[in-house]
């Protein structure tokens, strides 16, 4: 089994707390992202007590937004 790799190649940090992030991964660090990523977002949709965030499709093709 390949091992994931992500390396930070910038951080940049904003007055309200968030963050933008340039990160390169390989294949594989990829691949779980991906992954691990769209199963999380499939149990937020589908989960009915957790109205925390709700997904919302944006005019952009193939965007979809979370919001809290």
């Amino acid at each position: 089994m390949e091992t994931g790799l992500i390396e930070v190649k910038r951080l940049e940090e904003k007055e309200d707390g968030s963050a933008n992030l340039e990160i390169v991964t390989n294949t594989e660090a990829t691949r779980l992202l991906v992954e691990v990523g769209l199963r999380r977002l499939l149990e937020m949709a589908i989960d009915k007590e957790n109205e925390e965030y709700e997904l919302k499709h944006t005019a952009q093709k193939d965007v979809v937004e979370i919001g809290d």
